[in-house]
């Protein structure tokens, strides 16, 4: 049987039961505040990257039951400056790795349109709101009209929460970025900055981002194939449904597709 996904509230549960094990580990043993942030940067590293997070946050969990055991086995056998010395070289390669994913995730996005949000923003969210900004101005006007004439009826629905949420995501009708995008843009600004919420709010925008992908690569499949449509338009269709599918891939969106 197939391994359920954990959704985004299980890998957040998960991520905090984790960094409390680093709190107690490093109040107990007097360790060094790096250890936690480390987690943090592999974390939000392995997120990006779209690791399978379970396999991740067991490993990451394991990790730091080690590092406890490890501790209480060499205390008073060995001096706190040779057990950091230690953890370090050993999450170094970690980090190495995911930072190599990331490079190449990032080269296989780099010849999207890049929209501004913000200077600090996330070069994923600012490559994927260009990307599909592009296509909420330039492209979603034919294929609602498309939708429209498959029939009126059938696709008023759809159509419509379809429209709603792409406004919300990917139009640029507030100050140049969606009104989902203005209140991350904001957060940057704030005094003291939340850098915990702004890379939740950038893995909301992206899990949302796929939701809505992946419900308008169905909504396209759907009415291609219709005769009632001029053979122009579904040759039209069939590069939507093309470049769609690519940006999934190409933003590794693969896995949030809602099942129903």
């Amino acid at each position: 049987m197939k391994k359920s996904k954990l959704s985004f509230d299980e890998i957040e549960q998960a991520r905090d039961r984790i960094l409390k094990e680093y709190d107690h580990y490093i109040v107990q043993f007097m360790k060094s505040g790096k250890l936690k942030n480390d987690f943090e940067d592999r974390y939000f590293g392995a997120m990006k990257a779209r690791f399978d997070m379970a396999s991740f946050l067991h490993a990451e969990m394991v990790t730091i039951q080690q590092l406890r055991k490890k501790e209480e086995e060499k205390a008073g056998r060995e001096t706190n400056k040779a057990i950091d010395r230690t953890a370090a070289k050993k999450a170094r390669p970690t980090q190495s790795f995911a930072d190599r994913i990331i490079l190449q995730n990032r080269e296989k996005i780099a010849g999207y349109p890049e929209r501004k949000i913000h200077a600090e923003a996330s070069y994923e969210v600012t490559k994927l709101f260009g990307a599909m900004n592009e296509f909420e101005r330039l492209h979603w006007p034919d294929v609602e009209r498309c939708m429209r004439e498959v029939s009126p009826t059938l696709y008023s629905g759809p159509r419509v929460v379809l429209e709603s949420r792409i406004f919300d995501l990917w139009s640029d009708a507030k100050g140049g970025v969606s009104p989902r995008l203005a209140v991350y843009s904001g957060m940057f600004d704030r005094f003291p900055r939340n850098v915990r919420e702004i890379e939740r709010e950038e893995q909301r925008f992206l899990v949302d981002s796929g939701h809505l992908l992946h419900e308008l690569l169905d909504e396209i499949k759907k009415m291609h194939g219709n005769e009632i449509l001029s053979v122009k338009d579904r040759n039209y269709l069939e590069k939507m449904i093309q470049y769609v599918h690519t940006v999934i891939n190409d933003f590794r969106l693969n896995d949030f597709k809602i099942q129903k």
